[in-house]
């Protein structure tokens, strides 16, 4: 798949081939398809986005689909907002993906935050973490409490 960037220099390219040589045409797809290759700059991170975790069909007891447990224990970096009604001071907060959501309305609607380092403070706009994956029910008391975990150093 290209990046946007790629696109619209693989377009320009196609919508005026008559004011470009075959040499430059070449050298301009070869140049997108390198692109397109190359490895991100941080390849032990994978990025992952939380409306994607979100549209998973959650059953309680079912196994979450296997692209979410091959995310179980690795380091990713996703973007959210902080749930409505997020305490200061916590060491944890739930990550939604909408700035109007509030957290625990379903179980895959948020991924769980804790914070090695510092405590919350409410953030309202969007915030881009990194951190340590899992996934997998976890259970408080009897009662599943959440699906998705990061486990992160501090807020951006």
């Amino acid at each position: 798949m290209l990046h946007p960037a790629q696109l619209l220099l693989v377009a320009g390219v196609l919508a005026a081939p008559a004011a470009l040589s075959d040499t430059m045409v070449r050298s301009a797809l070869q140049a997108a398809e390198a692109a397109r290759q190359a490895p991100p700059e941080d390849s032990d991170v994978v990025e992952v986005a939380i409306l994607r975790l979100k549209n998973v069909r959650y059953r309680q007891g079912r196994p979450l689909p296997k692209w979410v447990r091959e995310l179980d224990g690795k380091r990713i970096r996703m973007w959210g907002y902080m749930a409505v009604g997020t305490l200061e001071g916590l060491e944890n907060f739930e990550l939604v993906p909408e700035s109007c959501e509030c957290g625990r309305s379903k179980l895959n609607h948020f991924v769980d935050v804790s914070l090695t380092e510092g405590q919350t403070r409410y953030i309202p706009g969007r915030i881009t973490l990194e951190g340590t994956f899992s996934a997998g029910e976890k259970e408080e008391d009897g009662f599943i409490t959440s699906l998705y975990r990061l486990t992160t150093e501090t807020l951006p």
